[in-house]
């Protein structure tokens, strides 16, 4: 098959989409993967061709400060999405340009039901989409939408499942006129109402789900055509050493825990490294603390019980610690979990309050924090907990051994190749 992937986002919506691709390139499938242009060295060597899209990655709209003043109000899909469409127009129109031009020709084009751009795209040159999920988003009775809004673990199997069409409704009324600008003058095609837009994010030719079954366990009520697959995940390399302060730093003492917020900025670096190295006091425990987008750790050299990290890989760290805080993105929390360690979310939007509740209801951590309300006294109950509850290490052990066992990709492929109903040419 020609096989075009699409995806936006953060280097973590990135790397499952490689990850895959790659897995399809050596099962035969040739592969295009529409992305951001800065992420294409990660598809080096994989035989996937990337098609680098136009328009800033969320790293460099969030180095703009009108892309930083997004973040306020983001639990609040209204008043968020209505900002969005009018600061992301301009980026839209590459993007949808871009995409169109790598969809062209393909067979089947892969893409979140958010990815409207793909969606669009494969519309206009009459090619199926099977849906790539890197979170649970078919509609349920099980759990809510996968959303910041929803900040209750079940809205009742009613409201779980109305919760779905909600959110798919607010974000084409707040989208319509510029996806609906893109559709017409990029695309040719006419513009979408809400009803058809929901149409068209439905997994009618079905979807794959990234995600494990021992961390969500597949809804009764999903149809046949949603695969839950498990992760998808490169076959990471043996970690280098660390350098030899990190390694002093870890051999004066009992395990620390890894905080690190990845790619969420902070409106205030200084106010949220107090809070989190407060806590760590507070409770006893030494701390990791990765910079990131966050800016963290700033004026923090020469302590004994923190030691600040730049961009150093999680499989390294992970091994080393005994616990791990992190924002909740998905693909922190699949690793976090396939190294078994007990877990905090302090979760910032998007899909980071469903796996805060998601990882608290395995039993691997305390509830989640949102960053938002990040406040010492309440951190440092966690962290206390996280560190001492036997509980959350065994669980969490479980966890971890389940998912090494799991071969998303291979599970991802086959399921796209029956979906597609594709077979091999005869030799």
């Amino acid at each position: 098959m020609r096989v075009t992937l699409v995806t936006f986002g953060s280097r973590g919506d990135a790397e499952p989409f490689v990850a895959l691709g790659e897995r399809l390139v050596a099962r035969g499938h040739e592969v295009r993967l529409v992305t951001h242009a800065m992420f294409a060295p990660m598809a080096e060597g994989t035989g996937i061709v990337v098609c680098g899209a136009r328009g800033r990655s969320v790293r460099e709209l969030l180095d703009d400060p009108e892309g930083r003043a997004l973040l306020d109000g983001v639990r609040n899909p209204f008043r968020a999405v209505r900002r969005l469409a009018s600061f992301l127009e301009p980026e839209l129109r590459l993007l949808y340009a871009d995409t169109a031009a790598g969809v062209a020709g393909a067979d089947v084009v892969l893409c979140s039901p958010a990815t409207m751009p793909g969606l669009d795209a494969a519309e206009a040159h009459g090619v199926p989409v099977v849906q790539a999920q890197l979170q649970p988003l078919a509609s349920t009775r099980a759990f809510p939408a996968p959303v910041a809004w929803v900040g209750a673990r079940t809205l009742g199997p009613l409201g779980n499942r109305a919760s779905f069409a909600l959110d798919e409704s607010a974000t084409a009324l707040l989208l319509r006129g510029p996806v609906g600008a893109c559709r017409r003058d990029v695309l040719g095609l006419a513009p979408q109402g809400v009803r058809a837009v929901r149409a068209a994010r439905r997994p009618d030719r079905g979807a794959l789900v990234a995600v494990s079954p021992h961390v969500v366990p597949r809804p009764p009520d999903w149809p046949a055509r949603v695969r839950l697959t498990g992760p998808w995940w490169r076959p990471a390399p043996p970690p280098g050493p660390l350098d030899d302060a990190t390694e002093a730093f870890l051999a004066a003492g009992p395990a620390p825990v890894l905080v690190g917020l990845g790619s969420m900025p902070v409106k205030d670096p200084e106010a949220t490294t107090a809070a989190i190295v407060g806590a760590a006091r507070d409770a006893g425990v030494r701390l990791l603390l990765q910079r990131g987008w966050a800016n963290l750790g700033a004026g923090l050299e020469g302590r004994d019980d923190v030691r600040v990290l730049g961009d150093v890989p999680h499989d390294a760290l992970l091994p080393r610690v005994r616990a791990v805080v992190h924002h909740g993105g998905a693909g922190t929390t699949g690793r976090g979990l396939l190294h078994g360690r007990p877990t905090l979310v302090l979760p910032v939007l998007a899909d980071q309050f469903f796996w805060g509740h998601r990882l608290a209801a395995l039993g691997v951590g305390p509830p989640a924090l949102p960053l938002a309300r990040l406040d010492r006294a309440a951190l440092a109950a966690r962290l206390r907990a996280l560190a001492r509850d036997p509980g959350y290490v065994r669980r969490a052990a479980a966890v971890g051994t389940a998912l090494w066992a799991e071969d998303g990709c291979a599970t991802a492929v086959d399921a796209l190749e029956e979906l597609t109903g594709w077979a091999p040419a005869a030799t």
